[in-house]
């Protein structure tokens, strides 16, 4: 039996092919999405078996896009939470505040299994929409193919002098010792609140990379929230150090 063609605004001229053609150019999965539509129009003017057949093919493939849909707004979700958790930690840190980050840590722990596990249903459904190859594997980034995670560790922390470094000029008089010291002190000091801030900003930049790049992929996911638990020990100790020298 022949198929029925559609009537009326349904079919397109050549030209307005093109111009459908132009306006979806940016996104191969828009114009899959479009195709599958116009394909199920054309399914119901069918009728019998094979009607039935693609119909139902089709709508599981509109229900795989669907999927997809769900997960880009997820992502885009936690993109915007994580940038949102960026800014909250950056000041929770430099007011001195140790203790709201363990929160905020948890929360982009559990943001990024979210993700992790709505990226792995990305992946299933792109395999039944032939989309990606069954062989490829996960959504993990070859270790040589991304830029690592940066490692902050003490040793690259601003020193803290000390009123017996070799620079400290000699002592004439009792004086001379208590205007070192004073000096000595307040160097200390700067020196203290430079090294919290640099551990602060190093953690605010992990989160603002998870924000930008790292979400949707989960080995980068590890390395990050790894060294944000091993930077904010640091942040820690730092902050001991600087209230046992006040």
């Amino acid at each position: 039996m022949q198929p029925t063609r559609p009537n009326g605004t349904e079919v397109l001229t050549d030209d307005g092919r093109q111009g459908v053609q132009a306006e979806l150019e940016h996104d191969p999965l828009e114009t899959a999405r479009t195709h599958v539509s116009a394909l199920l129009h054309h399914a119901r003017m069918l009728t019998g078996e094979p009607g039935d057949v693609l119909d139902m093919a089709l709508r599981t493939a509109q229900r795989a896009f669907a999927e997809i849909d769900a997960c880009n707004t997820l992502l885009d979700r936690a993109s915007e939470r994580a940038h949102a958790l960026a800014r909250e930690l950056e000041g929770r840190l430099a007011e001195g505040d140790s203790a709201a980050a363990p929160g905020l840590l948890d929360e982009l722990d559990a943001l990024a299994a979210r993700v992790a596990a709505s990226e792995a249903e990305r992946q299933v459904v792109l395999r039944i929409l032939g989309m990606q190859d069954a062989e490829a594997g996960d959504a993990r980034t070859p270790a040589d193919d991304r830029d690592p995670v940066p490692r902050l560790t003490a040793a690259k922390l601003p020193r803290v002098p000390s009123l017996y470094d070799a620079e400290q000029p000699g002592y004439g008089t009792l004086t001379d010792m208590m205007a070192a010291r004073e000096r000595t002190a307040a160097q200390r000091a700067a020196a203290h609140a430079r090294r919290s801030a640099v551990v602060t900003k190093h953690m605010t930049e992990i989160v603002m990379r998870l924000a930008n790049v790292s979400l949707s992929d989960p080995a980068l996911n590890e390395e990050a929230l790894a060294e944000l638990r091993h930077a904010y020990a640091l942040w820690l100790v730092c902050a001991d150090e600087r209230r046992d020298d006040s």
